[in-house]
């Protein structure tokens, strides 16, 4: 709902950083959060590392895998200061799931999947924190209260500001990973940015949702301003991607992914579909860039970034051995200077949902239910009228034959085969696998391939030894290990 193709928000400062740096209008990343995030840190598709099925729930004794070097450590033994400010949702079970023992010099925020903007609850219980590494591999976990009834937009602001403050540039490079929980809900904003949309947007929700957005614009604006202060913003590569589509529908907050089909949880482009940028006063703008980049190019591309620089020959200078991940090196295929490697990707293999979904050059296939596919428009938008517009744009395209009513309709067969193409048709539109046989069968096959390399979900139970009254009231590492 934050992407180019969303009702516009006041957001001057983002705005203003992807224009004049390139969108990455082709970037795709999973459905949900912590699927995303275990892609994000270690190259691999979720599929390959158990991180496939839903998410890490509150008190849950699984996570990201600590025999998985992520990014962070990566980003470490090149030389660079290394600081998280936001949501980390990869596990917490015990310490060494945290992130000042996966490579972090610092974590300020909160582990769970989501909480409160105000008061930092989840699941009944208190979640913020700034955790540091402790002597002999333990964490100095040192847990905020006092952070309570203020507007998290504001502390990552300040705490990412005064990281770059205290940062010695002399010394060492900075990476920081700066997870925002905005604009996850539950719809919270303080009244002066709600104020803002008086007049202007009559959907409450979708009028909270707007401000929500404006605040995290202003807090990357105090990240940006620090940066520039500290006078390492003109060596800096600044990077915004969501990790997921927006919610829709029953689940929704005022979110919507018009004119893509589909939303959070979801395989279809309104669920994996990213909202992207990159910026730096080092590339010249580009305009709209159409490479095919998924999450899992962002570990080689940033290590590749870290060990060559920006100029780096990538036929020269390969960064640091990752070992066998997914994703590869596209800093060339932003820069404009080479076509991104990639031809296919995986979306997802969810042997627990008993579906997948593939992407193989211009064509996307779903085997199985691919989750929620309604189109759902802004809130001002007149849904007949675009049902209406969508049919035409449906019938006039002879290409293909399309039944509308299986098009809009619901529940299908658990082991249906889908076929679009979404380079024609991004908003997936005309199902085509009666037409193309060959490409279902190729793809298909591939599948079959991603699925030879598949482990079974880590997902496991709540464990009642979590419970948060035993540590304070706060959700805290239980166990010596998990």
């Amino acid at each position: 709902s934050s992407g180019i193709n969303a009702e516009w928000p006041l957001r001057p400062g983002l705005t203003a950083l992807a224009e004049s740096g390139t969108i990455l209008d082709r970037l795709y990343v999973q459905p949900i959060c912590s699927p995303t995030r275990s892609a994000l840190m270690t190259g691999k598709y979720p599929s390959r590392i158990g991180q496939q099925h839903g998410t890490i729930n509150a008190g849950e004794p699984w996570g990201l895998g600590t025999n998985e070097t992520i990014i962070a450590n990566y980003m470490s033994e090149l030389g660079y200061a290394v600081h998280g400010v936001g949501k980390w949702h990869l596990g917490y079970c015990s310490w060494d799931m945290t992130p000042v023992r996966r490579g972090f010099d610092s974590f300020y925020g909160y582990y769970n999947g989501h909480e409160t903007y105000y008061t930092k609850v989840t699941h009944t219980y208190f979640d913020f924190r700034l955790d540091t590494p402790g002597p002999k591999d333990t964490v100095n976990d040192k847990v905020l209260f006092e952070a309570n009834n203020t507007y998290s937009a504001y502390l990552y602001a300040k705490q990412a500001s005064q990281v770059i403050q205290e940062h010695n540039p002399d010394e060492k490079p900075l990476f920081l990973y700066f997870p925002i929980q905005s604009v996850h809900n539950p719809n919270e904003v303080p009244d002066n940015y709600f104020q803002m949309y008086e007049g202007i947007v009559e959907d409450e929700k979708r009028r909270t949702l707007l401000a929500m957005i404006t605040a995290m614009d202003d807090a990357a604006k105090v990240v940006v301003d620090s940066l520039k202060t500290k006078g390492i913003w003109e060596n800096t590569v600044f990077i915004f991607f969501s990790d997921n589509g927006g919610p829709i529908l029953g689940i929704g907050n005022g979110q919507t992914n018009y004119p893509l089909r589909g939303g959070k949880y979801s395989y279809w482009e309104g669920g994996v579909r990213s909202a992207s940028f990159i910026h730096s006063p080092m590339l010249p703008p580009a305009g709209v860039n159409t490479q095919l980049l998924h999450v899992t190019d962002w570990l080689p591309t940033l290590t590749f970034l870290g060990a060559c620089g920006v100029y780096g020959d990538e036929d020269k200078c390969s960064g640091p051995k990752l070992g066998d991940i997914d994703g590869s090196n596209q800093w060339g295929a932003i820069r404009g200077s080479r076509s991104s490697s990639r031809t296919e990707f995986l979306v997802n293999i969810d042997q627990d949902a008993n579906n997948s979904a593939l992407r193989w050059h211009q064509y996307k296939l779903y085997k199985g239910n691919p989750g929620n596919g309604a189109w759902v428009p802004p809130p001002r938008i007149n849904a007949d009228l675009f049902r209406s517009q969508f049919t035409k744009h449906v019938e006039d395209r002879k290409r293909y034959s399309s039944d509308l009513d299986y098009v809009f309709a619901g529940p299908y067969d658990a082991q249906k085969i889908q076929l679009y193409d979404v380079e024609l048709d991004p908003a997936e539109t005309v199902e085509i696998s009666k037409q193309n046989p060959d490409i279902v069968n190729k793809m298909l096959e591939r599948l079959e391939y991603y699925m030879s390399r598949a482990v079974e979900p880590h997902n496991k139970p709540h464990d009642p030894n979590s419970d948060p009254s035993k540590f304070n009231g706060t959700w805290t590492p239980w166990l010596a290990s998990c």
